[in-house]
C-alpha cells in the first residue's frame, strides 16, 4: 500500500511575526502527538540554498528586484528537489518557514515584479507541491520591525516597503481563504500558538495541547 504524502504546511508573514519561533513550537507539539515532522527554511536548507540565502540576506552587492526573484525561486527549486521530494513519503508533516507566497508578497507586491510571472516561476520550481495549509502570521509593519533584529537586507528596508508586503500577503489570503489562514500576532506567543494548534487540530485531528 502506498504511504500517504506528507502534509505540507507553510508559515508566512512579514518581519517580526515570529515565524521561525512558531515553526519550532509547532514541530515539538506535533512530535508529541506522534507525527514524524521536519522543518525547512527558505531560502536555505540545502547547500546551494544556504549560499543563496547569504547572498540575498547579507550580500554586499546591489540586487534588482527581479534578480532577487530568480535567486529565491532557484533556492526553492533546489529545496524541492533535494529535500521535499526525499521526505514526502517518510514524514507525516513538513513545515516550511516561508515558501511560494513569500516571493509573491516581497518581490511581487512589495518590490513590483509582475505577480503573474512569479506565479509561473513558482509553478516551474515546485510543480504540484503547493502547501495544504498556510499560516499567515500578521502584524503591523511598525511593530514587526521593532521586534526584528534589523540584521538583514530585508529587515533594513523602510516601513512603506513592509506595508506593501503585508498588504500583499493579506491580498493573497483573501483570494485563497481555504488554504491561507490569518492569525494576528499582536498578543502573547501562547495565544498565537493556541490559535495555530486549533487550526492544525481541525486539519489533522490532533488530540492534545502543549
Amino acid at each position: 500500500m502506498t504511504k500517504k504524502r506528507a502534509f505540507l504546511l507553510s508559515m508566512e508573514g512579514i518581519e517580526g511575526t515570529g515565524k521561525s519561533t512558531h515553526c519550532r513550537i509547532l514541530s515539538r507539539f506535533l512530535k508529541r502527538q506522534g507525527y514524524k515532522v521536519c522543518i525547512f527554511r527558505e531560502p536555505g536548507s540545502s547547500s546551494v540554498g544556504e549560499k543563496i540565502r547569504e547572498i540575498l540576506l547579507h550580500g554586499k552587492n546591489e540586487l534588482t528586484a527581479f534578480c532577487e526573484t530568480l535567486l529565491f525561486v532557484a533556492a526553492r527549486e533546489q529545496l524541492v528537489t533535494q529535500k521535499l521530494k526525499k521526505n514526502l513519503y517518510t514524514k507525516d508533516v513538513i513545515i516550511l518557514d516561508r515558501y511560494i507566497d513569500a516571493t509573491l508578497a516581497y518581490q511581487g507586491y512589495g518590490a513590483g515584479v509582475d505577480v503573474r510571472l512569479i506565479k509561473q516561476l513558482n509553478k516551474a520550481a515546485v510543480g504540484k507541491l503547493v502547501p495544504d495549509l498556510t499560516i499567515l502570521l500578521d502584524v503591523c509593519p511598525k511593530t514587526g520591525i521593532s521586534r526584528s533584529g534589523r540584521g538583514d537586507r530585508f529587515e533594513k528596508r523602510n516601513l512603506a516597503f513592509h506595508g506593501k508586503v503585508r498588504n500583499g500577503y493579506l491580498r493573497l489570503a483573501k483570494k485563497d481563504k481555504k488554504r491561507i489562514k490569518v492569525i494576528a500576532t499582536d498578543t502573547s506567543i501562547e495565544n498565537v500558538e493556541e490559535k495555530i494548534q486549533q487550526i492544525i487540530h481541525n486539519r489533522l485531528g490532533c488530540k492534545n495541547k502543549i
